[in-house]
Formats: structure tokens, C-alpha cells, sequence
């Protein structure tokens, strides 16, 4: 067969891909995962008594803040890790900034407080347990957002594993705040923060295995 037989047979089974099919494909995977991380709180915690007098507090919103900024910056960069050659290094920026501004905040708090209740601010009341929640509740998104990405065209499977890993844990942060009592901004900025690193660690290490070709 020539050449030109087969390009014009290749491109006769060409059919037209959906508009943002990369962007729906992630967010089906997210609705899955938040499905699955919400009913994983429900069955191990339950849903705090007191959540309509929380719902009016303004921490509580400012809480949500950070995994909102984290869930959608991280959007934007699993998308373009599931195309080839999509430039990313904005898109990277992008999802440190929320880190950074939290980290700042922390360290700014932990500063203004007297040396004598520093740690107290940092470990609050369940310091042992929170990453471990947060990951665990992770999970779900996890598994449905590297499913997703194994459908797109990752070429840069640690990269994408990661980028993977911070989307699911972004939202297994923002299920696990809906039942979190911790208030304190240094507290988010050790605990929190380091929730959504071991997830994306996670997907590191599972990318070059889950999405190979």
C-alpha cells in the first residue's frame, strides 16, 4: 500500500472530538470522586451536629477558600498534562500560589504569636489524624481522576500522576473541611497542606504505571 493510500484511509476514520472533551472528561471524574469521598466521610464520621451555626461563621467560608483555589488551579493543569505538548508552566504557578499564600499567612500568624502557644496554633487538637483523613478521603477522586487521564494522551506520566494527585487532593481537603473543627491558619498550612503533597505523591509514583500507553 503506498503512503498516501493509508494517510487517506487513516483520515477517512477521523471523527470530530467534542468541544472541552478534555476539561468534561475531568470534571465526570471529579462528580465520581466527590460522590465517593462524601459518602466514605459520611459512613466514617458522620455530619457534624453543629454544621447550620458553622455555616454562618466566617472561618468556616475562609477555610473553604484555600482547597477551592487549590481544586481549581489543579483543573486547569490535570487538563493540560492529559494533552501532549500543552505548555504547563503557568499552569504549575498557578496551583502554587494558593500554597504560597497560605504558607505565608501561617508563617505571619505563627510569628505574631507568643513563642509559648506557637505549637499549640500548629498542631491544634487532631494534628495525628488530619493527613491521614484527608489522603484516605483523597482516594476516590484519585482513582476516578488518573481513570480520566488514562483516556486523554498523558505523555508525561509522573507529571500527570502528580497533577492528578493534587486535583484529588484538593477535593478530599474540601470534603474533610466540612467536618474538620480546626480553625487555625497554621494549623491548615502544616496539616492541610501536607495532605494534599502526599496525595500528589501518590499519583507520582502511580502515573508511570496507571498511564502508561
Amino acid at each position: 500500500m503506498r503512503t498516501s493510500d493509508l494517510i487517506l484511509r487513516l483520515g477517512n476514520d477521523l471523527t470530530p472530538v467534542e468541544p472541552n472533551f478534555a476539561s468534561k472528561r475531568l470534571n465526570r471524574a471529579l462528580s465520581t470522586g466527590l460522590a465517593g469521598s462524601t459518602a466514605l466521610l459520611v459512613v466514617l464520621y458522620d455530619i457534624r451536629s453543629d454544621m447550620p451555626e458553622l455555616l454562618l461563621t466566617t472561618m468556616f467560608w475562609v477555610r473553604l477558600a484555600f482547597p477551592v483555589a487549590a481544586l481549581v488551579t489543579a483543573l486547569n493543569l490535570a487538563e493540560r498534562l492529559g494533552r501532549p505538548g500543552a505548555p504547563v508552566k503557568l499552569a504549575w504557578f498557578a496551583v502554587a500560589l494558593p500554597f504560597i499564600l497560605m504558607l505565608l499567612v501561617a508563617m505571619v500568624m505563627v510569628l505574631a504569636t507568643p513563642p509559648g502557644y506557637r505549637l499549640q496554633l500548629m498542631l491544634g487538637t487532631t494534628w495525628r489524624v488530619t493527613t491521614a483523613n484527608i489522603v484516605l478521603l483523597s482516594l476516590p477522586s484519585l482513582a476516578a481522576v488518573m481513570h480520566a487521564l488514562k483516556g486523554l494522551a498523558p505523555t508525561r506520566l509522573v507529571l500527570a500522576g502528580t497533577g492528578a494527585g493534587l486535583l484529588a487532593g484538593a477535593q478530599g481537603l474540601l470534603v474533610y473541611s466540612l467536618y474538620c473543627s480546626e480553625m487555625s491558619v497554621p494549623f491548615w498550612g502544616v496539616w492541610y497542606v501536607l495532605g494534599i503533597v502526599i496525595t500528589a505523591g501518590i499519583g507520582a509514583l502511580s502515573g508511570p504505571l496507571y498511564l502508561r500507553w
